[in-house]
């Protein structure tokens, strides 16, 4: 008895060690409002990219208070008090400080503080950035000639999609993970920085600006989506645009990693990312008052689970892994795999068949999770020195569908996110037996074209033929169907970002008749084709080869 007393006591002394007196720590300080911000949601090019605003503008997403920045007022009286201020979050209209424990009961009197947090004990973060660029690239004399990692890419379709020429071009991919080390010098990577395809990186867990350090988890990831070495390696999206960043802190495992990757997706966000991939799951702690139970995984409860749900509400498509529980005790999803917009990934090995370590469904609130999965077996990957290797676990899965996102996003940019889940799932091996360990199956670029394709021509079909399409030698034909009418044609072609490049209006044409359009003076490129006849209006993808 007095021996469990003494137990209880070591217990509640480790429990309660953040709150000693004097200590430095992390927390999320929330604030009240956003009154008399310098921002406006009239004016969101002072705080958002173009590239950020054009993305809600092309899914008619409106700028709402919740995208103002955290009130500038606010954060300078933390300053005043000697508080070192880090992150923002804009969704949660919050900041990550380090202060003295003392110091708390301070920062919660000011009236414009809501409530703090206690989020990581410790100091982690540095003020002053001192990013050393280690670019140099190593050299390799002796490389392969083939490619290594086709049973991966080819599972779900790759390698028609690269025949169809999509690689994931303008589109920009958001990888949070906990490190990059030996991406800056690693063969596999060099098309990234000749090309500047990373187009921003930044490091949460520590603000040292270099994110090519800590672990190479990250690089693994990486090397799925964006790795490239001709006749042997070839990422599923190796020509879409890179942001990095690290969010995940590997020796520790406390709730401000998930508020890291909240400060991540607003960061992406603002740059105008189109997907966030994310190799990364929380459910326990080293802090137990932080863990959650199988319960909060909801959809609505955890920290990243949130933020996941704003940052598909802004048009991001987040692809994320369901985790690897499955042979523990836990067994089920873990954070945020549980979000309801998010494109959460399982894992199969080379035969097709489940890998019992994949974590499985359904959420607390009964829906089907995962929802797709990829080989997260044997996975082959490129490791911190550069070398090829393999790894497992749904990590590895998740951004193997994020690249096959990318090529379709490409090849169909008139989707939004949550229509490009949608098309996933339906183009998955078991879409119609959904279960928790596969979710919908293995997708398939081909099936998921496919189904595209046939909601295309029931569009149009009724009234036009298009073809050919791809275009051939510049030259495509539009053909009239059904009775002949009188009615005035309408055709223009716009590019991806709305900008029109072809028209033409035609007077009555009759059955058959068939318009041919001279498409020279256009680049090759994916374009929008829109027809207006009367009180018909259809449109369509073409793609100039």
């Amino acid at each position: 008895m007095v021996m469990n007393r003494k137990l209880l006591f070591i217990w509640i002394i480790l429990l309660y060690s953040h709150a000693t007196p004097g200590q430095v720590n992390r927390y999320l300080v929330f604030f009240t409002d956003k009154e008399n911000s310098d921002f406006s949601i009239s004016e969101p090019e002072k705080f958002l990219s173009q590239r950020a605003i054009d993305r809600r503008n092309r899914f008619q997403i409106p700028v709402t208070l919740e995208d103002l920045p955290v009130n500038s007022l606010y954060v300078n009286e933390l300053s005043n008090l000697g508080i070192d201020v880090f992150h923002k979050s804009r969704w949660f209209n919050a900041v990550l400080v380090q202060m003295d424990s003392e110091t708390v009961p301070l920062v919660e009197s000011l009236p414009a503080v809501k409530r703090v947090e206690f989020v990581a004990p410790g100091e982690r973060l540095i003020k002053m950035e001192s990013f050393q660029d280690d670019s140099a690239i190593n050299e390799e004399s002796d490389r392969k000639k083939l490619i290594t990692n086709a049973l991966q890419n080819n599972m779900i379709g790759v390698d028609r999609m690269h025949q169809d020429g999509f690689t994931g071009k303008d589109i920009l991919i958001g990888i949070f993970d906990a490190g990059f080390s030996g991406v800056n010098q690693s063969i596999y990577f060099e098309h990234l920085f000749e090309q500047e395809r990373i187009l921003a990186s930044r490091d949460f867990i520590r603000n040292s600006g270099n994110v090519f350090q800590y672990d190479d988890h990250g690089t693994g990831v990486l090397s799925t989506i964006s790795g490239y070495e001709a006749f042997e390696y070839e990422g599923i999206a190796y020509d879409a645009e890179i942001i990095l960043c690290v969010t995940e802190d590997v020796p520790t495992e406390y709730i401000i990693e998930e508020y890291n990757w909240l400060f991540a997706a607003e960061y992406a966000d603002s740059l105008g990312v189109d997907i966030i991939n994310t190799s990364l799951g929380y459910n326990i702690f080293d802090d137990i008052s932080m863990n959650y139970r199988y319960e909060n995984l909801d959809g609505n409860t955890a920290v990243i689970t949130q933020a996941t749900d704003i940052a598909a509400s802004k048009g991001i498509l987040c692809v994320v892994s369901v985790g690897n529980e499955g042979n523990n005790t836990w067994q089920k999803l873990v954070a945020p795999a549980d979000a309801d917009s998010a494109l959460a990934v399982g894992a199969v090995n080379s035969n097709l068949v489940y890998i019992p370590f994949s974590s499985t469904g359904p959420t607390a609130d009964g829906r089907i999770k995962p929802d797709v999965v990829a080989l997260g077996q044997g996975t082959k990957i490129v490791q911190y020195d550069g070398e090829l290797s393999t790894g497992s676990g749904t990590s590895f899965a998740s951004p193997l569908i994020a690249g096959l996102a990318a090529g379709l996003w490409e090849a169909y940019p008139e989707l939004n996110n949550m229509e490009l889940i949608d098309l996933i799932r339906r183009g998955s091996s078991q879409y119609f037996q959904p279960d928790t360990l596969l979710g919908y199956g293995i997708p398939d670029y081909g099936r998921i074209q496919s189904f595209i394709t046939a909601l295309d021509e029931r569009s149009l079909s009724s009234e036009f033929k298009i073809y050919p399409n791809p275009v051939d030698n510049k030259k495509l034909f539009v053909e009239i169907k059904g009775e002949s009418r009188s009615d005035k044609i309408s055709i223009d072609i716009l590019d991806l970002n709305g900008k029109m490049v072809f028209e033409l209006y035609t007077g009555s044409l009759n059955a058959s008749d068939k318009l041919e359009l001279d498409l020279t003076s256009v680049r090759k490129g994916v374009y929008i084709l829109n027809i207006t006849n009367g009180e018909f209006t259809g449109n369509a993808k073409i793609i100039i080869p």
